[in-house]
């Protein structure tokens, strides 16, 4: 079982500092971790150690930084003390993503904007804006002036912008080393945004080759669902509320089947 956090195990919420996961979906996640033959992951764009404090389930693999980062927090382990395996990057990325995050509030100069520094990436938050159109132009417009000849790869998120290194791994890839490394029979894949989308597609991409079966599991944490997130997912669920009644569910279910 795999999922995201922020809408998904978490409401979206204004401050991306405030996110906290729903209870119901916290005892869901330590029902799961328990059984036998279950692997559960949250993989997230947040880096390993910052949602694994958020969530505090033991037995759980927490993949970061949607994917670049890999940590396990063991049965009645400490997230505190989750120490994460971080994929390689160049020092020219990792300078760049550093050189950006303290230069684009400068340039933007709002408070709305929040900065997500998680090297070797930075992302950077408008939810707050009172014009999202208009605040995701500016932010583009100072990652462009700043980066013009992109050493660092756009992400577009909802109301976010992240930079990344050049071929660094996103969620895709993540779920395809993760079925690769433990080839389950079934794979439930949870998420909200554009970067799930691409978990999506490869699970059902996985699953018309006979690799693993499984279900892509959209989740509408705001009233705006991106079409990418539509278009690859199985079924769509109408609230981060919703998707922790569904693992809920399926943990009932594994629970009977054993």
């Amino acid at each position: 079982m795999v999922s995201d956090f922020d809408g998904t195990l978490s409401r979206i919420v204004s401050d991306p500092w405030g996110a906290e996961i729903l209870p119901l979906g916290r005892r869901a996640l330590r029902i799961l971790a328990s059984l036998p033959g279950v692997h559960v992951v949250v993989l997230s764009g947040r880096t390993s150690a910052d949602v694994a404090a958020r969530v505090r389930v033991g037995n759980v693999s927490y993949v970061g930084n949607h994917g670049m980062e890999r940590g396990f927090v063991p049965r009645r382990g400490r997230p505190e003390r989750l120490r994460a395996d971080v994929d390689d990057a160049s020092h020219e990325a990792i300078h760049a993503a550093e050189r950006l995050a303290d230069e684009v509030p400068r340039l933007v100069g709002e408070p709305w904007l929040v900065v997500e520094r998680k090297p070797p990436s930075v992302a950077f938050h408008y939810r707050q804006a009172p014009d999202v159109d208009a605040a995701s132009a500016r932010v583009r417009a100072a990652v462009e002036s700043l980066d013009p000849d992109g050493h660092l790869e756009r992400f577009y998120g909802r109301r976010v912008v992240e930079l990344r290194p050049p071929g660094a791994v996103a969620k895709g890839e993540a779920l395809e080393r993760m079925v690769a490394e433990w080839r389950p029979a079934s794979v439930f894949m949870l998420g909200d945004d554009i970067s799930d989308a691409l978990a999506f597609t490869s699970l059902r991409r996985l699953r018309s080759e006979g690799v693993t079966d499984g279900v892509a599991v959209a989740v509408q944490a705001r009233s705006e669902v991106p079409a990418e997130v539509l278009q690859a997912a199985d079924i769509v669920l109408s609230s981060p509320v919703d998707a922790t009644r569904f693992l809920s569910a399926l943990a009932r279910r594994l629970i009977m089947a054993k």
